[in-house]
């Protein structure tokens, strides 16, 4: 159940009153990121409650505990449209919902993409998928015209008293949750980095591609055991790429260039470690930064405190396809078994599963 509909996010401006208010707000940004609350009445984004104290005292002065959820989703929203560009509204579909939550461990939030395309025009690799928001940047047009790009839900439990968990949501937005909380800026920052394309579409059991199609994200996931991309893998090789700890690694020149920042977790050739345990972790493995990163990552598959920087991950989504406002944006040339865009027959697909948890244990 759709409840309202609040208008584009971008650049980082002081939007919280507008938001207290319930007035909706549009600003000039290289990205627009259109928030979709699916709520229902009183709950989740919507939830009446009293706000947080602490998170007033954050920077986050919405009226309600949903309108302070809001508030740090906005402000998330808005470091990421910051940095991208695209002339297509990149529509995200937000809720709250009860998920995982033990003494011990707890699921954050989960998110990705609704629907993939291939051989769209203005794609620059042939029968290759691309998630929704970055297909659309690259054709300049919205390319599955009333589903929402990004569904992206966060655990409600955390706030419930219910919850075992110890930890409850900080929703400031000054990167400095108190102690016993969790930095709900840092999740939603990580989220949408699945949503914009940090994700594979292989299947993580059986190795296999979607349809039998590469997508854009494996393109640049080699085992560095063998020497192989994932595209000409088997299925099998995929498999064990994906609990070959330590050595599936992420190949994309940006990564590379900008991998000299790392101090563990990048190998002397500048490729970095990618996230593959064994056993495989299902709804993390492959699809994040390895956590032997160092300094730690937004994009790793647990949640190592509060970050509003997203690191690595804006050269991974250049990388991918992506026009940022990086300076330091370099042009990513295909690896050589992949051939460019003719422009051909296009197609799409809707992805029913949603991919890339953030947990956090004790």
């Amino acid at each position: 159940m759709q409840t309202r509909r609040r208008l584009p996010v971008a650049l980082l401006v002081a939007v919280v009153a507008a938001v207290a208010l319930g007035a909706p707000c549009r600003i000039h940004a290289q990205a627009t990121i259109v928030i979709d609350v699916l709520d229902g009445p009183g709950e989740g984004f919507n939830d009446p409650g009293a706000p947080d104290p602490a998170s007033i005292a954050g920077g986050n002065a919405g009226a309600t505990l949903g309108d302070q959820r809001f508030v740090a989703f906005e402000h998330a929203a808005a470091i990421w449209a910051g940095l991208l560009d695209s002339s297509q509204a990149i529509i995200v579909g937000a809720t709250f919902d009860p998920q995982p939550c033990e003494a011990t461990t707890a699921s954050l939030g989960a998110a990705g993409t609704n629907t993939v395309h291939r051989d769209f025009t203005g794609a620059p690799v042939t029968h290759t998928w691309y998630p929704a928001a970055l297909a659309n940047a690259l054709a300049g047009a919205d390319l599955a015209p009333g589903i929402s790009d990004i569904d992206a839900t966060f655990n409600s439990a955390i706030d419930d008293s219910a919850c075992a968990f110890p930890k409850v949501w900080y929703y400031g937005l000054d990167e400095n949750p108190p102690a016993g909380t969790i930095d709900f800026v840092s999740v939603v920052l990580h989220e949408l980095g699945h949503g914009l394309g940090f994700q594979t579409f292989v299947d993580l059991g059986t190795g296999a591609k979607l349809n039998n199609v590469d997508d854009v994200f494996m393109l640049w996931l080699e085992n560095h055991s063998t020497g192989e991309l994932y595209p000409e893998m088997t299925d099998g090789a995929r498999v064990s790429a994906s609990v070959d700890t330590g050595n599936l690694h992420w190949v994309g020149p940006d990564v590379v260039a900008q991998s000299g920042r790392l101090t563990s977790g990048r190998h002397p050739s500048g490729h970095v470690a990618m996230h593959a345990p064994d056993p495989q972790d299902p709804g993390s493995s492959v699809s994040h930064f390895s956590s032997a990163l160092s300094p730690d990552e937004l994009m790793e598959p647990s949640l190592t405190g509060a970050t509003h920087d997203v690191g690595l991950a804006a050269a991974l989504m250049q990388d991918i396809g992506w026009s940022t406002s990086s300076s330091l944006k370099t042009t990513a040339t295909p690896p050589a078994n992949v051939s460019l865009s003719d422009g051909g027959g296009s197609g799409s697909c809707f992805i029913a599963v949603m991919t890339g948890s953030l947990n956090l244990s004790r």
